[in-house]
């Protein structure tokens, strides 16, 4: 729990840091000029839908529907993988799918996150290994028997942008 506040107050404050952009120079008036270098960055960012907050798995009841709410909320980040390894040049993947398995523990932390063999099309080691990451650092509500449960989870990935 403490690991997710944790996050997501980082994520703020880099977020905060960045909308306000660097220091501007002081205008004969002392007023602040904005530089002009930063404009377009501006116009970008603003281009950019906000990204929602993760879950809130404290509030949620341990239950196949919070399990699905939860990965779906960071499917956009396996994506994002996918896209990276797309984006490679020399690298070459087509759209298929990843099956996942992982344990969530009695804490809601995942556990033993691996891209299973079986079921999976997408035959790609750097791939394989973002998506291992983005799953590790996943936080579940927390089962009420504080038992572990195994998971498969699957993905089906093909381009978008």
């Amino acid at each position: 729990m403490k690991r997710s506040l944790i996050a997501v107050v980082v994520l703020l404050g880099s977020g905060l840091a960045l909308a306000q952009g660097p220091a501007g120079k002081k205008g004969p008036a002392g007023q602040d000029t904005a530089p002009e270098a930063s404009a377009p960055a501006q116009e970008k960012k603003k281009a950019e839908p906000a990204r929602p907050q993760p879950p809130d798995v404290s509030r949620m009841p341990f239950s196949p529907d919070s399990i699905r709410e939860v990965m779906t909320y960071y499917s956009r980040d396996i994506q994002e993988c996918y896209e990276e390894i797309l984006a490679t040049k020399g690298n070459k993947v087509e759209e298929g799918r990843i099956m996942t398995t992982f344990t969530i523990t009695p804490e809601g932390f995942v556990r033993n996150a691996k891209v299973a063999k079986s079921g999976t099309t997408l035959k790609n080691s750097r791939l394989n290994e973002c998506v291992v990451n983005v799953l590790s650092g996943i936080t579940f509500p927390q089962p009420p028997d504080r038992r572990e449960y195994p998971i498969e989870y699957p993905f089906n990935l093909k381009a978008i942008k």
